[in-house]
């Protein structure tokens, strides 16, 4: 039986989010699709799993090879971007791939670069709204749109830094 859950993460909180994945897992809910800040598990109280969510625009073969070599199996992925990885929950001593401070930091820095290049066409396709202002009513709806968004990427784009500086301070 498919179960879904709605839950939104930031990109700044992949570990909160293994931390739930692996959670729900532990209560035998295991993760088999995401989409849309949708997770689909499926139930089986006879296993669990730890969990690794990974940040790779450009995923190879060779990438998700090394996940198979040390054991992990690839579940989903966001977008193509953040690739879902699992691996039984029993074995001893499951060691994450990638969790070292400079590939953490290293993966943060990644978002970062993404997400500020988002930022700035989200930014870039408001020019005409600015540049064209009346004051019109769609104007403002647009407006009471965007300026959110333009506040999340702000606050997205202040916790990786965060993060990046943490991993730099680290160790």
């Amino acid at each position: 039986m498919t179960i879904k859950k709605f839950k939104i993460f930031l990109a700044s909180n992949i570990e909160k989010e293994e931390k739930w994945l692996t959670e729900m897992s532990n209560k035998g809910l295991h993760l088999t699709k995401y989409r849309l800040m949708t997770y689909y598990f499926e139930e089986d109280p006879n296993n669990s799993y730890v969990y690794q969510t990974d940040f790779r625009p450009e995923a190879d073969e060779d990438y998700f090879q090394l996940y198979r070599d040390a054991g992990w199996e690839y579940v989903d992925d966001a977008v193509n971007l953040f690739h879902y990885f699992r691996k039984d929950n029993r074995e001893q001593g499951v060691k994450k791939i990638y969790s070292d401070k400079e590939s953490v930091k290293e993966s943060y820095s990644r978002m970062m670069r993404f997400y500020i290049t988002l930022f700035l066409l989200v930014l870039l396709t408001q020019v005409g709204l600015f540049a064209t202002w009346r004051g019109l009513w769609v104007q403002y709806l647009s407006l009471g749109i965007v300026l959110p968004v333009v506040i999340l990427y702000v606050f997205l784009l202040f916790s990786l830094r965060r993060r990046v500086k943490f991993y730099n301070k680290k160790g």
